[in-house]
């Protein structure tokens, strides 16, 4: 018979689990099938301010804030119903008056039969996790300001840099001929600085200018028209796949922008070839629209940032050969998505191609 020594034997086994309990540094509480409160420990007491004598007994509802009350209600009651357990967030101010975050876990309490005898919360102070994620996040924000700060002023300088150096050139010469030269050159750098713009400006806000409604068939069906004559004597087959969809009015500059910008990336992830696919369905009250290639693929760091104004697989300053310009093409669509309720996600991996998903609600006018 094995001896019964250490903690075990000396403090008892009910000895033993209470101090467990007591000194687990997490807030923990558990009810009986009624939902009223039968343990309440010490941690407990100082997270919320109240005493184990004047809780016990008391709704375990009553520790929940109103705020998520409706929320975690039917968790408690799926968990001593069907034994899942169920987690949730929300904000706190302790018995000190300070605002925290704190996360509770919902588990059945299960007796040796194998009954679901009542239900445990427990409670744990996430604060510092949130903050230290909000100051990640605040710092993956500003390096990555830092990096378009200084992609606009390359390009910038590059654009205002060929200005002034053509405009010194026809001074020097005081040629009409030259000066007209000039004058284009001038003009089409000039154009070019305002097409930045007007992508940094949808990227951030949105294009802002009302655009035609069009009915989401008929622009989906205009990207097929495109796409087919772009890759005309290509080494890219085209595929297409939509599903027959009702009447949705669409924003078609915004709808229509995102998805050709979609596929420009698309395309120019095959440079030797590929298949492009295009398909929609309607699931539930969403339009899903999915752009599949077959390309290198986009390395997990990079689908992090692939949606950043100027950041591209070709290096943190793009060189602009595509329709979104300057590194844009994806930062527009994803600015233009947000502006009409829309979401794109994306799907990728290294020599496995991409999938990018367009989702739409059907349900609504996208209008000004």
């Amino acid at each position: 018979m094995p001896r019964r020594g250490g903690v075990m034997g000396t403090l008892g086994t009910d000895t033993y689990y209470r101090q467990l309990c007591e000194t687990l540094g997490i807030a923990l509480m558990a009810t009986d099938t009624d939902l009223k409160i039968r343990v309440w420990n010490a941690v407990a007491s100082r997270m919320f301010g109240a005493s184990e004598s004047l809780m016990l007994g008391e709704p375990v509802s009553s520790v929940i804030p109103q705020v998520v009350r409706a929320r975690v209600e039917p968790m408690l009651a799926d968990a001593l119903r069907s034994g899942d357990t169920h987690r949730f967030e929300f904000e706190h101010r302790d018995g000190q008056g300070s605002q925290r975050e704190l996360a509770g876990n919902i588990a059945p309490v299960v007796s040796e039969e194998g009954e679901r005898i009542g239900v445990s919360i427990c409670y744990r102070d996430i604060t510092q996790r949130i903050e230290l994620q909000q100051h990640l996040e605040e710092s993956r924000k500003m390096v990555s300001l830092g990096e378009m700060a200084g992609a606009v002023a390359h390009h910038f300088n590059n654009i205002l840099g060929g200005v002034v150096t053509s405009i010194d050139f026809a001074r020097a010469q005081r040629n009409p001929l030259v000066d007209r030269r000039v004058l284009d050159q001038v003009g089409d750098a000039l154009g070019k600085a305002t097409s930045l713009i007007n992508g940094l400006l949808a990227f951030s806000e949105g294009d802002t200018r009302r655009g035609d409604l069009a009915d989401l068939t008929e622009v989906l069906n205009d990207l097929a028209d495109d796409c087919e004559v772009r890759l005309r004597g290509s080494s890219i087959v085209l595929r297409i796949g939509y599903a027959s969809l009702p009447v949705i009015e669409v924003n078609r500059v915004a709808i229509g922008t995102t998805l050709a910008n979609i596929v420009q990336n698309a395309i120019e992830a095959m440079p030797e070839g590929g298949r492009l696919e295009i398909t929609s369905e309607l699931a539930g009250d969403t339009v899903v629209v999915a752009i599949n290639d077959t390309g290198a693929g986009i390395e997990e760091a990079v689908r992090a940032r692939i949606f950043e104004p100027f950041w591209t697989t070709k290096g943190v300053l793009a060189s602009g050969g595509g329709r979104g310009g300057v590194g844009l093409g994806l930062a527009i669509a994803h600015g233009l998505a947000q502006m009409v309720g829309a979401t794109i996600a994306v799907e990728s991996a290294p020599d496995c191609g991409s999938r990018f998903t367009l989702r739409i609600p059907a349900g609504r006018t996208f209008s000004e």
